[in-house]
């Protein structure tokens, strides 16, 4: 069984099916994880053009299928236990399995701040993809200055007319590519050494404005806008394990080479692990691990 349908997952997939195995993939969502709501992906091999990432998602779920994956997708996992390996499924269907590989990935980290929370949904925001094309015109807030934040703002600015990006030290963390295109974007403004305070509604129902304080007078200073992004990192999906993993500093699965985890039968992959790099490529690379370590354990 495997929980999670991103490309770990479904990498993780087409390998044991196509060792015979009986193989089921389990998502909440529908299959690509992420990538669905990635607009471009050029730097996965054998696409030499910029590929949409809903598209990725469907040539690797289709492929699955193909192998012989049974997919329960758009379903709520409403009880499990992976120590005796099963779950359930819509407090309908009870699914158990010999080995358990977790991919479940990440999800928008919070950044805690007031206001954040009550508008989420309501002019809050942290995916582009999904929400830029509805700034047609306006000026969005975006918080962050790592690659996400960067590239996602570089796609806002093909709707927006103008960009306020708030970033908490005075350089970016972006990549110099991403850098150099959205410093010479001139919808694209700056405030370094800034952290936002409030979310702010003059109406109470949708975001109009951000409160940011300067870190280094404590100044504070309102913006008025029509919405904000915000890309201030991931978090892993556990939330649907009451299973005691073995844990890294920032929450991340601990794994060992074969991306085992420390419960007996039970493997981590993709970004729901503890690693340096978070990229699709690794994600697909942790979904083989898993898989070619479970066929041999398996004797498949």
């Amino acid at each position: 069984m495997i929980i999670g349908a991103g490309p770990a997952g479904l990498t993780a997939g087409i390998y044991t099916s196509q060792a015979k195995l009986d193989t089921i993939v389990v998502d909440r969502g529908m299959a690509g994880g992420n990538l669905n709501i990635t607009h471009s992906v050029s730097n996965f091999p054998g696409f030499p053009k910029p590929q949409a990432g809903f598209m990725l998602a469907h040539y690797m779920s289709e492929h699955a299928k193909e192998a012989g994956v049974k997919f329960r997708q758009a379903v709520d996992i409403t009880a499990s236990d992976l120590v005796e390996k099963w779950i359930r499924i819509d407090d309908i269907e009870t699914i158990h399995a010999k080995k358990v590989i977790v991919a479940t990935g990440t999800s928008p980290r919070p950044i805690g701040v007031e206001g954040e929370m009550t508008y989420r949904g309501k002019g809050i925001s942290y995916c582009a993809t999904c929400d830029a094309k509805y700034y047609e015109g306006k000026h969005v807030v975006v918080i962050g200055g790592g690659n996400s934040a960067i590239e996602e703002s570089l796609f806002i600015a093909k709707f927006a007319s103008k960009i306020t990006i708030v970033h908490q030290f005075d350089t970016l963390q972006a990549n110099k590519q991403a850098q150099e295109a959205a410093f010479a974007e001139p919808k694209i403004s700056f405030l370094f050494k800034h952290e936002p305070r409030e979310f702010t509604s003059s109406n109470g129902l949708t975001v109009d404005g951000v409160d940011v304080e300067d870190l280094q007078t404590k100044e504070r200073k309102h913006i008025v806008c029509d919405g904000a992004f915000i890309f201030a990192g991931m978090q892993p999906n556990l939330d649907l394990f009451d299973a005691r993993f073995a844990l890294d500093e920032w929450g991340y699965v601990k794994v060992d080479e074969d991306v085992r985890t420390s419960i007996k039968d039970v493997f981590a992959a993709g970004d729901v692990r503890s690693k340096r790099y978070r990229q699709m490529t690794t994600a697909v690379s942790d979904g083989t691990i898993a898989a070619m370590a479970l066929v041999r354990e398996l004797g498949a």
